[in-house]
């Protein structure tokens, strides 16, 4: 069974970031790959653990896995992850065929944090505040899932459609994703007055001012934290996207 990694060397993360791995079999058991697995952070042993979950991510690997630590990476540090598993059972007749190391930095602690009572967006860095935006979250009948998020993938621009087909729009602009099937913080120049009122009308994502979305695209990175604690839809979940920080610690 091979292993690979989404995470790569010389990368700064926010401090929501896990380390994700994919693998080229369904795995049979986890523990040698758990006792094996050995992180430090500035040179320090850091406690964490791996959850696995199917995954479509990348085709050939359908088993995807993240190790976290049980809170967020301490901000401004530096991460070596040490995967030596070759050779090692991936239970009844599954081995491992290769090992891997990983070194990253963290970032500041940004924050941000999407209240739909004031319809707002407030981003925090290091503990103090740094921005604060209107916000249009997700419609009645398109509502925007309630949880923690984490920053995916940042793309200057995306095509998007509703679950029903009703449009295929391209050219949005500025769009930071936060779940794999479309929510995002992006610019919405066409929703401007809700914004600006309060309204809630979109098809889950976070519109922003334009001008507001290019100062968050800008100062945000993969890897940062997005919460959402009223959100007016279902509760986010790890397979949702990064959910890792939804999962009960104990069962993780």
């Amino acid at each position: 069974m091979h292993i690979k990694t989404l995470n790569s060397d010389g990368v700064q993360y926010g401090v929501g970031m896990p380390v994700i791995a994919y693998f080229s079999k369904k795995i049979r058991s986890g523990k040698a790959l758990q006792d094996a697995t050995r992180v430090t952070v500035n040179g320090q042993p850091m406690d964490g653990a791996w959850y696995f979950e199917t995954s479509d991510a990348n085709k050939g690997y359908p088993i995807e896995a993240h190790w976290r630590p049980k809170d967020f990476w301490p901000a401004h540090s530096h991460v070596h992850v040490n995967i030596p598993a070759k050779g090692l059972s991936a239970g009844s007749g599954l081995a491992f065929d290769d090992s891997l190391t990983l070194d990253f930095t963290i970032g500041p602690r940004n924050i941000a944090t999407v209240n739909d009572a004031t319809h707002n967006i407030t981003v925090t860095s290091d503990g103090k505040q740094k921005y604060q935006f209107p916000v249009s979250l997700g419609a009645p009948n398109t509502p925007t899932r309630h949880g923690t998020k984490v920053i995916m993938e940042k793309l200057p621009t995306v095509c998007m459609h509703d679950i029903a087909g009703t449009y295929y729009e391209c050219g949005i602009k500025l769009d930071q994703r936060l779940t794999y099937d479309g929510e995002y913080l992006h610019a919405a120049p066409w929703n401007v007055h809700n914004i600006q009122s309060g309204v809630n009308s979109s098809n889950g994502c976070t519109n922003l001012l334009p001008a507001d979305a290019q100062t968050l695209y800008s100062f945000l990175e993969i890897g940062d934290v997005v919460q959402y604690p009223n959100a007016n839809g279902k509760a986010m979940q790890i397979g949702d996207g990064y959910g890792d920080w939804n999962v009960n610690w104990g069962l993780w």
